[in-house]
C-alpha cells in the first residue's frame, strides 16, 4: 500500500549523520494510490480519476484500452497523464517555453504527442482530452474551470506548432536508426540528436526515449558540442 521512509538524518560532506531537529516518516501514499485501493482497481489509470479522460481518448482513436497491446497501453497512459499535468500547470500560469519550467511543460506536451503517433493520431488531440480533466477534477479545482477555454487553446497551439515538425523529424530518426542498427551499433549520433533539437524541436530526452526502444544510446557529449 505505502513505502514507509524514516526521515532521521541529515548526510554531511564527509559522509557522516547527524540527527534532525524534527524526525517524519513519509508514507508515499499519494491520493491517486488511495483512490485506486479504495476502488480495488490495480492501476491508477482504472480508477475514476482517470477513465473518463481515457474513455475521451478511446473515441478519438477508435482503439479499446482494455484490450490495447502494451505499447497501445502505455500510449494511452502516457497521454491522459500529460495532459492532466498541462491542464493544471497551465491553469496555473505556466505557458510553454524554450526555457525553465516553461520548457519542461513544453517537453510534457510533445512526448504526449510523440505517444499519440503510436496510436495512429496524427492531427492535434490533447486539446480535446482537456473537458475530461476539468469534469473529473474541476470541482475540487475550479479555476480548471474558469480557464479551461483558455488551456484549450494554449494546448492546440503548442500541439499544431509541433505537429509542423515531428513527422518529418520522426523520418530522420527512423533512418538513422535503420542505419544503425543494419551496422549493428548501438550509439546514436549526438550531431543528429542536435539536428532533431535544433530543426525539429525534438527535446533530447525525446530523442533518447526513442533511441532506447531500439537498445540504442545517444552520444550526449557530441550533441552538447
Amino acid at each position: 500500500i505505502w513505502n514507509l521512509v524514516f526521515i532521521q538524518f541529515n548526510k554531511l560532506t564527509d559522509g557522516s549523520l547527524e540527527n534532525l531537529p524534527n524526525k517524519h516518516v513519509d508514507t508515499g501514499m499519494g491520493f491517486e494510490r488511495i483512490v485506486a485501493i479504495l476502488q480495488k482497481k490495480k492501476s491508477n489509470y482504472d480508477t475514476d480519476l482517470f477513465q473518463p479522460i481515457v474513455q475521451n481518448l478511446e473515441k478519438i482513436t477508435g482503439l479499446n484500452y482494455s484490450s490495447a497491446s502494451p505499447e497501445e497501453m502505455t500510449a494511452f497512459r502516457v497521454a491522459v497523464d500529460h495532459v492532466r499535468a498541462l491542464t493544471f500547470a497551465i491553469s496555473d500560469g505556466i505557458i510553454p517555453s524554450n526555457e525553465g519550467r516553461g520548457y519542461v511543460l513544453r517537453r510534457i506536451l510533445r512526448r504526449a504527442v510523440r505517444y499519440g503517433r503510436k496510436l495512429n493520431i496524427h492531427e492535434t488531440f490533447l486539446h480535446k482530452l482537456t473537458p475530461s480533466v476539468v469534469q473529473v477534477m474541476g470541482k475540487a479545482f475550479p479555476e480548471l474551470t474558469n480557464k479551461e477555454e483558455y488551456v484549450r487553446r494554449v494546448i492546440k497551439s503548442e500541439e499544431e506548432s509541433f505537429g509542423q515538425t515531428i513527422d518529418r523529424g520522426m523520418e530522420l530518426i527512423d533512418r538513422e536508426i535503420e542505419r544503425l542498427l543494419s551496422k549493428k551499433e548501438i550509439a546514436f549520433p549526438g550531431e543528429t540528436a542536435f539536428k532533431l533539437y535544433d530543426t525539429f524541436g525534438f527535446p533530447l530526452d525525446l530523442t533518447q526515449l526513442i533511441a532506447e526502444e531500439k537498445g540504442l544510446t545517444v552520444n550526449k557529449k557530441d550533441f552538447q558540442l
